[in-house]
């Protein structure tokens, strides 16, 4: 099941860009850049409604939708103050995140992300891009429900510390053996990388030094940070849910 969390109301959206246009998260075209002159040609007409992501202004199970977004510069409609309960009766599985798209309506966090990422063509190109970045989003699963089960664990702290000292530097361990280099996993940079990315970004709210003794996750990380969709996402400093005290 996901996790129902409450917080404060954040409203903050990610703006983006669409091909030659600028686009906001609820899919209005901003400006368009004419090719052929220097001209800018603006314009108030409606596109297709963006994909509409509900869940609250939180690091946690709806955050790697939003850094796909954000990453494939594409427009996303996150609603962070979600009328919940009121919205549960027309959720598929009564929880959240819930995602919904030109009428189509997702649950399940991790299908919302393999739906994004299939729109957003962060699959990969080849057969062994996707086995690669299926596998890559299995393991950051394993890694938040360890974090998961820790928080609400009834002896936190001493949680937190075991899943520190060993879970976590169990699965860093695999992932720095299967990063071939900063650049990513697989020859392009893939929903399972970001994946890898957005787990990664919680743990660093829990434990600043979580990868000091694995340089090659280190420096990925650091990379993708540089992305320019990935900065506007953590220009926002959206905040942490999981705390150790």
């Amino acid at each position: 099941m996901e996790t129902e969390v409450v917080v404060d109301e954040f409203q903050e959206l990610i703006p983006s860009r669409n091909g030659s246009c600028v686009v906001d998260p609820k899919g209005q075209v901003l400006q368009t850049h004419n090719k052929n002159t220097n001209n800018k040609q603006h314009t108030t007409h409606n596109m297709a409604a963006a994909p509409k992501l509900y869940y609250w202004g939180i690091k946690a199970r709806g955050q790697l939708p939003v850094i796909l977004a954000a990453f494939a510069q594409q427009p996303l409609d996150w609603e962070k103050n979600p009328d919940w309960p009121g919205l549960k009766a027309e959720t598929n599985f009564g929880q959240l995140p819930y995602l919904v798209d030109n009428g189509l309506k997702i649950n399940q966090s991790m299908a919302i992300a393999r739906y994004l990422s299939r729109k957003y063509g962060l699959q990969g190109d080849t057969d062994a891009d996707f086995a690669i970045s299926e596998q890559l989003i299995e393991e950051t699963v394993d890694i938040f429900t360890a974090v998961a089960k820790a928080n609400y664990s009834p002896e936190k702290a001493a949680a937190y510390t075991a899943v520190f000292e060993t879970e976590v530097p169990k699965h860093f361990g695999f992932l720095e053996a299967l990063l071939p280099s900063a650049s990513g996993f697989a020859s392009k940079i893939t929903a399972g990388d970001l994946a890898v990315f957005s787990v990664i970004n919680i743990l660093l709210d829990l434990e600043p030094t979580v990868v000091d003794n694995f340089p090659k996750l280190k420096a990925f990380y650091a990379g993708l940070s540089e992305n320019a969709g990935i900065k506007s996402y953590l220009d926002q400093n959206i905040p942490a849910y999981f705390k150790r005290d």
